[in-house]
């Protein structure tokens, strides 16, 4: 049962951006614009709301760290549907061409990297200081303060921890798997950056056959 004792678990900035998203996303559908900066971003926060509320209703029954990882695993999958759903109602799409496959080069290896690594300081520093940022630890002014800030962003508890644990957890986990499902789509493939791998222009056979004739 959700509590709805003031302040909320999730504040009013929080929801005011989950409605700014919202609305993003359904311009972008209605429009037809489909796939854009500001639709992704609207993607991005839907979900993160969506996420948070969830971790609000089943709070009881799991544990912070394992809450934040699943909410980043789900999210990503989320996204990744509105995203499909951006793209096939998208109006004027890109021309399509058959690029020559090659394996990842070490400039997105590297990139893989940093979301790997940004993932496990993300999560890690949630797991390490589960409390930290409460207002229980503040006393006078600080507490005052903090209080303040918790009616407009939210209590710094789980809910308000998953929302901006997917906001920014999320592109990186984007990023690493769509990192890794190149390296099997490539497999066996030569690098991107290996040396005679260009394309070799395509002969005209009819005009060869013609100057023989």
């Amino acid at each position: 049962m959700l509590d709805l004792s003031f302040p909320w678990p999730i504040g009013p900035i929080p929801i005011a951006m989950t409605v700014w998203a919202s609305y993003g996303l359904y311009r972008a559908v209605v429009t037809r614009d489909g796939v854009t900066w500001a639709s992704v971003v609207s993607v991005l926060g839907l979900v993160a709301f969506m996420a948070a509320l969830t971790a609000q209703v089943v709070k009881p029954v799991i544990n912070q760290a394992l809450a934040l990882m699943m909410a980043q695993f789900l999210g990503t999958g989320a996204c990744f549907l509105f995203v499909k759903l951006l793209w096939s109602v998208q109006k004027t799409k890109p021309e399509s061409s058959v690029p020559s496959l090659r394996r990842p080069d070490v400039k997105m290896l590297r990139g893989m990297g940093i979301c790997l690594s940004f993932l496990i300081v993300l999560d890690g520093l949630f797991f390490l200081f589960p409390d930290a940022g409460k207002c229980a630890h503040f006393k006078g002014y600080m507490a005052n303060k903090c209080a303040g800030k918790e009616l407009f962003i939210g209590i710094h508890d789980l809910p308000v921890e998953i929302y901006f644990g997917v906001v920014l957890g999320v592109p990186a986990m984007a990023g690493l798997i769509l990192g890794i499902w190149a390296l099997f789509r490539t497999a066996g493939l030569p690098d991107a950056d290996e040396p005679g791998t260009k394309r070799v222009p395509a002969v005209d056979v009819r005009q060869n056959t013609e100057g023989l004739a």
